[in-house]
């Protein structure tokens, strides 16, 4: 149950880092989801508001692997950690090399309105293919 507690309270804490970071990006920009973020909003975020995306979606990314497996009642820290140790993590990699690949991805201003979300489920798939 403190697991459970622990790893609301991170998800929580990195959801609200998250959230006033891209408070800040909407405002500037109107209203968006996080998952409609596209490149012009990767390029306009400073390097904690990449950060705190990345590590809020690399978190819920496990929490999501976890709650999705038939034997999981709830997501728990312990479980992600059990996880990561098997190198069993659908998104595996630090968010220094997701935001590294973004960086590069987003250097060329016609790939600027894909979204983030959908760059870094391409990006994944690449750095996992056993003949990259």
């Amino acid at each position: 149950m403190r697991a459970v507690r622990a790893l609301r309270l991170a998800g929580g804490a990195a959801l609200l880092a998250a959230a006033f970071s891209f408070g800040a990006a909407a405002a500037r920009q109107g209203a968006a989801r996080p998952a409609a973020l596209t490149g012009a909003d990767w390029r306009s975020f400073g390097s904690a508001e990449r950060t705190a995306y990345l590590n809020g979606f690399l978190a819920g990314a496990a929490a999501e692997q976890v709650n999705a497996a038939p034997d999981s009642a709830a997501a728990t820290a312990a479980a992600i950690a059990r996880l990561e140790a098997r190198h069993a993590l659908h998104f595996p990699y630090a968010p220094s090399v997701y935001s590294v690949q973004l960086d590069d991805y987003y250097f060329y201003a016609d790939r600027l309105s894909t979204p983030i979300v959908d760059v870094m489920i391409g990006l994944n798939r690449r750095m996992l293919a056993p003949d990259r």
